[in-house]
């Protein structure tokens, strides 16, 4: 019979966390990347670039055919569940709030129009810390493959998330600064979408980049409850939620509901998917990088949360070029900045370009 008794402190939390690393838990995810997929992935992530979603512009590719943005893999699973509890049985931590703190992606091959990708999530690590914000906490990591049909390895990935009490049993919230400091303006993020320039199909080579150049800012627009609602269906899905890991809730779905996120979430309003910015992050990478380039990985930090009214722009520069086991690499320092310009999130992206020579 499993153990459904609340875990009541951070020690105890530890521990059992701790006993369930090296735990493979079962495969629930797998996706088809059919053309409908991948047009609600993107649709969810706001990145219409039509390597991914124009059948006639991606047969004139290096890749004579549709193929799906490393973000698909998101669509796929989040890849959080084994750094949310590991082997816990969900209904056993309530009283726990949770934050998405980033990790590392590596892609090792393309996703092809029709492939299906499946996720295998293993409980890793957990290391104890002290934050000034929220006291003691977890940071507990997941372990996540991507696998298409054809046992291939599509990605891997080391998911980072903090595990805490519920502040105040639930009467206190995590404070941000929220402030406009920055000459940045209220935006629609549709409009956005569609006016999105990108390198696209004309090839950026390796001996042209410059360390230090900038790169094109991504304008994402105002968060809005829509923007929320349109990465949740398009790359989370409509999955449904079971009794075991609902427990006592009747919402799944929390970071909507207002009160929700404030009494079982400890935060000030509604927010984010920390993966939604990972996901902008990649998209301005491939921009970036062009038709002919290859994201290799990213190196993700996630700070706060990005709530519902901040204005958010993607920028970055290129912060190092090398060659390596004969490749021609470049790395991106990138950051998503809100209103107060403060980074909510910040990642090194690794890319593969061809050269001249």
């Amino acid at each position: 019979m499993a153990n459904d008794a609340p875990i009541t402190s951070l020690d105890e939390y530890e521990e059992e966390y701790r006993a369930g690393e090296g735990t493979v838990l079962p495969n629930i995810a797998s996706k088809q990347a059919n053309r409908d997929n991948i047009m609600r992935a993107t649709d969810g992530i706001g990145d219409y670039n039509p390597l991914w979603r124009d059948p006639d512009y991606a047969a004139d590719s290096r890749f004579g055919m549709t193929s799906a943005s490393p973000n698909f893999c998101y669509a796929v699973s989040l890849g959080v569940g084994a750094a949310i509890n590991g082997a816990i049985n969900p209904v056993r931590v309530k009283d726990f709030a949770m934050n998405y703190m980033g990790g590392e992606f590596e892609v090792h091959r393309p996703i092809w129009l029709d492939d299906t990708i499946s996720c295998i999530e293993q409980v890793g690590p957990v290391i104890r810390k002290e934050s000034r914000r929220i006291g003691p906490f977890c940071i507990c990591t997941g372990l996540v493959t991507y696998i298409n049909q054809r046992k291939e390895v599509v990605a891997t990935k080391k998911t980072l998330m903090a595990r805490y009490m519920v502040l105040g049993g639930g009467s206190q919230t995590i404070e941000y600064n929220r402030e406009n400091k920055t000459e940045v303006q209220q935006e629609a993020p549709d409009p956005l979408v569609w006016e999105r320039e990108r390198q696209g199909a004309e090839t950026r080579y390796w001996d042209d980049v410059a360390e230090g150049e900038e790169l094109p800012p991504l304008k994402k627009g105002t968060y809005t409850v829509t923007e929320l609602f349109l990465f949740s269906y398009g790359v989370c899905g409509t999955r449904r939620s079971t009794r075991a890991s609902l427990g006592d809730r009747i919402e799944s779905l929390q970071r909507f509901d207002s009160e929700a996120v404030k009494s079982q979430r400890s935060m000030p309003g509604q927010f984010d998917y920390g993966p939604q910015r990972v996901c902008w992050l990649i998209q301005n990478a491939t921009d970036w990088m062009g038709d002919d380039g290859t994201l290799k990985k990213l190196v993700t930090q996630v700070r706060h949360p990005n709530l519902v009214g901040d204005t958010n722009t993607i920028k970055g520069s290129v912060s190092r070029k090398y060659e390596e086991d004969g490749e021609f690499l470049v790395d991106l320092d990138m950051a998503v900045e809100n209103q107060s310009g403060e980074a909510s999130a910040f990642t090194t992206a690794t890319i593969a370009l061809p050269s001249r020579g």
